[in-house]
Order: C-alpha cells, then structure tokens, then sequence
C-alpha cells in the first residue's frame, strides 16, 4: 500500500478502534490475500489484476468492521477510507497529464484519453456520446469496480465509486457541472445497465 493509503486508514481507523488499529489492520491485510485468491484474478498478472489485488484490502476492512458494528455502519466508516484515497489517486492522474495550460475542454478530453490507456478505463468498456467544446458525455459498460465487488459478494462497496467521481469531478474541473443525467443513481451499482457521465460548461 501507498503512504497515503495508509494515512487514511489509521486517520479512520484509529477514531473509530483506539489503540487496536494496527492489529485490526495487520488482520486486514492478512483477510485480504484469501479475497483476492477467491476472484478470477487470482492467477492473471496484469493490469487489471494488480487493481483487483488492491481493491480487495477494501473487502477485507469492510467484511470486518462489519463483524463488529454491523454492515450499515461498517460501509460508512468504510467510505471514509475508499472515497478520499480514489479522490486523491484521481488528483495525481490529473496532475500527471501536465495539461493545466490548456484550455478547460482539452483538459478534460486529455483526463479521458488517460483513463483508457493507464487508468481504470483499460479495463471497462466505454462508449463516447458527444464530445465538443461544451460537452462531454459517454456511458461506462461492464464497470470494474462492480465486477469485483459482485464476485467477492459485497455489491454495496461499488456505490462508493461513484462517491468518488462526484467529488473529484467538481474539484478537478470546476468549468465544468458533472452529472448522470436524469438521477444520480445513473450507473450499474445502482442496478443500470451502464454509467452515464455528463460534463457540461457552466455559463454557456
């Protein structure tokens, strides 16, 4: 795990255990190995693999806390930790592209471009509806993220990346209003057959 990963979960972690953070996370880890053998990742070594490999420490603290304060609140502490560590890891991706001297649509389409090459986009199918100086709009297909969490048999942990898109979004291109179109529960986590991203300038 990443030093930032790791800030988060003890930031979390220890208000919510005390003292016995560490050893609920040593534990985590531990339970972690056994999620991922489980998944049909398990024997693959690429890309998408080594994503699922990390995603299953969320399984792992999310299955646990539940053994200890029931699923409800057990997914609420857990969205604690998962959301702000995928906002920032969004950030860096951003941040990475060099692209801030450009003009606010080609940052945005630069951002797209990125997400199906090294990010999470690789391994999902999407589909481009409009792009222009305005808009932009494509639907995500066959998500990673709820492929995932279906197979380790925690579907509600998907919801938490939407979470993470509509805060990033906002902060990351604010010339920009993000939303799903018709409702907020727009996207497969919420039983959809696909994801609907809509960015439209504000102002226009």
């Amino acid at each position: 795990m990443k030093f930032m990963e790791i800030k988060v979960m003890k930031s979390v972690l220890s208000e919510e255990l005390g003292w016995s953070w560490p050893l609920f996370l040593a534990k985590c880890m531990f339970k972690k190995r056994s999620i991922y053998k489980n998944t049909s990742w398990a024997n693959r070594n690429d890309v998408e693999a080594q994503f699922a490999r990390r995603l299953s420490i969320s399984v792992a603290i999310y299955l646990e806390l539940s053994k200890q304060m029931g699923k409800n609140l057990a997914f609420e502490v857990t969205r604690r930790i998962v959301v702000p560590i995928g906002v920032n890891e969004q950030v860096r991706n951003v941040e990475s592209l060099g692209a801030t001297d450009k003009e606010a649509i080609e940052q945005l389409l630069a951002f797209y471009g990125f997400m199906g090459i090294k990010g999470v986009g690789n391994f999902v199918n999407r589909r481009l509806l409009k792009a222009d100086s305005n808009v932009l709009h494509y639907e995500v297909r066959n998500c990673f993220f709820a492929r995932f969490y279906q197979e380790t048999e925690t579907p509600e942990l998907t919801r938490l990346f939407c979470e993470v898109d509509t805060e990033f979004f906002p902060k990351a291109f604010p010339e920009f209003e993000f939303h799903r179109g018709a409702s907020y529960e727009n996207t497969i986590a919420y039983g959809r057959d696909h994801c609907t991203f809509i960015f439209e300038r504000k102002g226009r």
